[in-house]
């Protein structure tokens, strides 16, 4: 009788198990996550890397990176390094950093601003502050799709080049280990 009831507990404790495998997913609780920004390759001639670490079901922090092919885009930006952390709210999943989203950034850019009335080529450099609303999605298996937009104020304001930047994209992606 005894050996029957350890059998039946172990094979009860496997059954649990196996069901909240299938339930919570087991990548989702992985914590390391890879972007790309698909509409920076569709609008513009350039590529957009992501990359997120999952702080908490609540909470992350990452880096973006954004670089330009196209020279006429450079008087925008040649590239940009943004960091940033992001809160989740209204996330109702056992594992998170999913849902609606706040998103505080620090931007760092550069490029080459180029007057054609004047044929002056000068590089640019500057620092900028900015938020961003947006909302993510993370498939059992992992996947990720992303939308967001927002944007900030430069710190040295020129008026040449604007005061501000705008920052927003369709970013799919991968969560890993």
């Amino acid at each position: 009788m005894k050996n029957l009831i350890i059998v039946t507990l172990l094979i009860l404790s496997i059954s649990a198990s196996a069901q909240d495998t299938e339930v919570y997913g087991t990548l989702n609780r992985n914590k390391h996550e890879i972007r790309l920004d698909a509409s920076e390759l569709i609008i513009f001639p350039a590529l957009e890397l992501n990359y997120e670490y999952v702080i908490s079901k609540y909470s992350g922090a990452g880096i973006g990176l954004s670089y330009s092919f196209d020279d006429g885009y450079s008087e925008y930006q040649k590239f940009s390094i943004h960091p940033y952390y992001r809160q989740y709210f209204f996330n109702k999943k056992d594992f998170g950093a999913r849902g609606l989203f706040v998103e505080g950034l620090l931007k760092i850019a550069g490029g080459e601003d180029s007057r054609s009335s004047m044929e002056i080529e000068e590089d640019w450099f500057n620092v900028g502050a900015g938020l961003v609303v947006g909302q993510k999605w993370v498939s059992e298996n992992g996947f990720v799709f992303e939308i967001h937009f927002g944007g900030g104020r430069y710190f040295d304001e020129n008026e040449d080049r604007g005061q501000g930047f705008l920052r927003g994209g369709i970013l799919i992606g991968y969560r890993l280990f």
